[in-house]
């Protein structure tokens, strides 16, 4: 059991330096001014109509999405438990698929950062020095 505390690990290292440390980082530019004194100015322009609308739309979206999310899944998790599916069932596999896409994103766009003629190395041909072969 001890050792499979540890497999916890890297991803809460991974939730301090993508979750927690952006959230602080809101939090602090929010509550500084430019030259990084304490002030309410920015939470006071929330007040403001075009930021309010802004802030409106966002959290009825957010609330939208997320009952669209929780009708289509609920239901799903319930049909998925009571059909005894084995772990290598292609019915797991079709509903598992969509979840790596966001991998397969990601690998997608860090081949045209990285590629000869990706964006890494026509900046460094902008600022004319020379280009690597990552890839």
């Amino acid at each position: 059991m001890k050792t499979r505390k540890w497999l916890a690990y890297p991803y809460l290292m991974w939730m301090i330096a993508f979750i927690v440390i952006p959230l602080l980082l809101i939090i602090y530019y929010g509550f500084t001014n430019e030259a990084g004194s304490f002030t309410l100015e920015n939470i006071i322009l929330i007040g403001d109509p075009i930021f309010k609308n802004a802030l409106w739309l966002s959290l009825q979206l957010s609330i939208i999405s997320t009952l669209i999310c929780l009708i289509l899944a609920y239901p799903l998790a319930l049909i998925l438990r009571n059909m005894n599916l084995k772990s290598s069932s292609f019915v797991v596999i079709i509903f598992i698929l969509p979840m790596w896409m966001n991998s397969l994103l990601r690998t997608l766009a860090w081949q045209n950062i990285l590629e000869n003629t990706g964006i890494l190395n026509r900046l460094l041909t902008f600022f004319h020095l020379p280009t690597i072969s990552v890839i």
